[in-house]
């Protein structure tokens, strides 16, 4: 625009194609031969108006680096205009015209908005749910500057005079650090799980320490007690006080369990924790009958309360990148995280009786399930495990924790210490070789630290976890095994070494690869149409090798005892030998495993007779390749030695011969699998809630895939719905 002019209406073409530098076009595009008359009769005739004075009249009324906003354009709006390390892009731009600049602590007490003194005990109610509600939503992963510290009373705590509020105050900003070093040590956190930093100038406050913290707590509660003898809202006094014995109890809790240098838990200081997260879950029920008498938010407002928030008070410290809508909790159901938060605290603390590896990854793995998104007890649970990083459980080291946990799966002689191998020497050497290889390898602790991190984050970790850890242990195990089993044919010794550490390592690396491909129907990866090789894969291989591998264990321990009864036995030839039952450690796990291959089979043949009557929907070939798709979903088992990767010909192969049974006949197979899960389901003792769901979905799909092979719906072509309400890999299928 010549002249520095916008123009917005028309002018004529010779005028406009002169203007923008068209002539140098025209003279190039003569110089190929174009008709540019031709070309310009197409082009559509704009007319061109002039806004500049009216552009800038607009304009005059804005500050240097100001931003308008609308109620209907905003920054959110203009997004795309956005010029990055632009200063007029800062985000502390004035929102709107009449709107007030945001009260800091000093400006809202100079202008009287803002209380230090004579609080009702409703608004202490409503203050304390509020900051608890913002807690909350920070542990959630919202910004700390944008929830937590818009609460004008964190700011300076110590200008406080109400007793009260100054203490629950001085509480939380103590808090904060001791949370961020959870998360650090913790060392399981993504980007969306949450917002360590923020860029707010509120430090850490180092006067009062921590234990003076806890006794300013508790001198408010013994004055809020006397309070509610003498006054006539008793209640209203006790619910105050209940608000401030329950962030003391979990102020307690999280201080004993900080991670500090050298830090261990021992018996005692858990007992102390879980003593303290107890109190807190008896004083939470209490709490949510009384969050009605507390100041509630206005609904106009962004503010959590009415006292003591602005809500923009930190819009200038946030990053100069789009600002995340924080939406904050409500009250009751910040109090409901709180009690589920104590409970997996709780539940955490027992990490300490896993005897061994095996039983600490089932520990961690349904912690997993149940933990959800709550990072902090995911972190809280690794430090209690891991403690210093150097040692287990406090003071294990781990090298000794995998000896005794191989020890308790498949009993090595080198490890047993009435065997002749175990004296050997260079056979010592070789053992402990292989563990500080698996210790530096890291395969172990990783996959305990894959379990601390959220479900979608899982998936990729554990194809790592697959591709460079147990590939490589594979191997190694093997070559143990190889030279312990020569050992032992050369020792006086009855024992022999059967693949002792390679099924051990084989175990993992098959639970490992299961909870990769499981992981895709609880994150819904899966397409409907890649059911069919997903679920053939668990059925035919994957849980049958589980299957075996445990079976292959327990006969192992079998044999240990019986080489150790007939030691016993030759000592004590006074004594009668004594058949002692068997025990089969592993037992609960066969069973389960058994019924997952089954419930898979049944999935792998019911949808290969959808398929093969034309029912589930497939993708156009011209935009697919079933091949890449399959060595895609298989791609981190591609290096393993066992089991061995199988190829998607092999798959074609079995795909092709199983098409040639009637639909009928599959589904009346599919109906036989489903069957023998429920039947094995109902056998186990004491089965836990996902094994009862699975005997639910089993009944389900029982009567449906029945219904089907007697011809129910036969002429139908509409795809089956899935439903996974029930259980997140094993769908009920609903004929439409």
């Amino acid at each position: 625009m010549p002249g520095n002019e916008l123009q917005t209406g028309s002018e004529q073409e010779g005028e406009v194609r002169g203007d923008d530098g068209l002539g140098a076009a025209e003279d190039q595009m003569s110089s190929r031969g174009i008709a540019l008359g031709q070309s310009y009769r197409r082009c559509p005739n704009y007319e061109w108006k002039s806004v500049t004075t009216e552009f800038f009249e607009a304009c005059s009324e804005l500050s240097l680096g100001e931003l308008v906003h609308d109620e209907i354009f905003g920054l959110f709006e203009a997004m795309s205009a956005i010029e990055m390390m632009d200063p007029k892009m800062d985000v502390g731009i004035i929102l709107n015209k009449d709107e007030p600049v945001p009260h800091t602590f000093q400006t809202a007490v100079s202008a009287g908005v803002l209380k230090l003194e004579n609080f009702t005990n409703e608004e202490l109610i409503g203050i304390f749910d509020s900051i608890y509600s913002c807690l909350v939503c920070w542990l959630e992963g919202h910004s700390l500057d944008q929830i937590l510290f818009t609460c004008l009373y964190l700011h300076n705590p110590h200008e406080i005079a109400d007793k009260v509020l100054k203490s629950f105050c001085l509480a939380i900003r103590k808090l904060i650090p001791i949370i961020k070093d959870f998360v650090i040590e913790g060392n399981v956190s993504e980007e969306e799980d949450f917002q360590l930093f923020g860029v707010s100038n509120l430090g850490v406050i180092d006067n009062p320490t921590e234990t003076q913290v806890v006794g300013l707590l508790k001198e408010s509660e013994d004055e809020l007690v006397r309070r509610s003898r003498i006054e006539s809202n008793a209640e209203d006094v006790l619910a105050v006080m209940h608000r401030v014995r329950l962030l003391r109890f979990l102020f307690q809790s999280l201080f004993l369990l900080w991670p500090r240098k050298d830090t261990t838990f021992g018996e005692p200081v858990l007992v102390e924790v879980q003593k303290n997260l107890n109190a807190a879950l008896e004083l939470l029920p209490f709490i949510k009958r009384t969050v009605e008498k507390g100041t509630q938010p206005d609904p106009k407002s962004d503010a959590p309360n009415p006292i003591g928030y602005s809500p923009r008070v930190n819009q200038r410290n946030l990053p100069p990148t789009f600002p995340r809508s924080a939406r904050i909790r409500d009250r009751l159901s910040s109090f409901v995280f709180l009690e589920g938060l104590s409970q997996k605290l709780k539940l955490a603390c027992k990490v300490i009786h896993q005897k061994d590896y095996y039983a600490t990854l089932n520990f961690f793995i349904d912690f997993s399930k149940k933990s959800g998104q709550c990072l902090l007890s995911r972190s809280i649970l690794q430090i209690i495990f891991f403690g210093n990083k150097k040692n287990v459980k406090g003071t294990n080291p781990f090298e000794e924790f995998l000896k005794e946990s191989i020890k308790l799966f498949t009993a090595p002689p080198i490890l047993m210490s009435k065997n002749n191998v175990s004296n050997n020497i260079e056979a010592k050497k070789y053992v402990d070789s292989f563990l500080k290889y698996c210790i530096n390898l890291h395969t172990f602790t990783y996959f305990l630290q894959i379990c601390g991190y959220n479900r979608a984050r899982q998936r990729d970790k554990l194809a790592r976890l697959i591709e460079e850890g147990f590939g490589n242990l594979q191997d190694e195990a093997g070559r143990v095994d190889t030279y312990l089993n020569l050992i032992c044919r050369h020792t006086e010794s009855s024992s022999q070494h059967i693949s002792h550490f390679g099924t051990w390592t084989l175990y993992y690396c098959l639970r490992a690869m299961s909870l990769y491909l499981l992981s895709g129907f609880e994150l819904e990866l899966y397409s409907v149409h890649e059911f069919l090789y997903i679920y053939w894969y668990l059925y035919e291989f994957l849980f049958g090798f589980i299957v075996t591998t445990l079976s292959r264990a327990e006969s192992l321990l079998a044999m240990q005892d019986i080489t150790s009864e007939s030691k016993t036995n030759t000592k004590q030839r006074k004594l009668k030998a004594k058949k002692k039952k068997q025990s089969k450690p592993f037992l609960r796990e066969i069973m389960y495993n058994h019924a997952m291959q089954m419930m898979s089979g049944g999935y792998y043949k019911a949808i290969a007779a959808f398929t093969k009557d034309g029912r589930i929907r497939q993708p156009k070939s011209k935009f697919d390749n079933e091949e890449i798709r399959f060595n895609r979903r298989f791609a981190p088992f591609a290096n393993l030695n066992s089991p061995p990767p199988m190829p998607y010909i092999e798959f074609a192969k079995i795909r092709s011969s199983q098409f040639r049974a009637p639909s009928a006949e599959l589904f009346l197979s599919a109906a036989n699998h489903f069957h023998q899960a429920r039947n094995i389901l109902e056998s186990v003792l004491n089965p836990d809630t996902e094994m009862l769901q699975m005997i639910q979905v089993a009944k389900f799909n029982f009567i449906v895939t029945n219904l089907l092979a007697n011809g129910h719906k036969k002429d139908s072509k509409l795809q089956p719905e899935f439903d996974f309400s029930q259980h997140y890999c094993f769908p009920i299928i609903k004929i439409n």
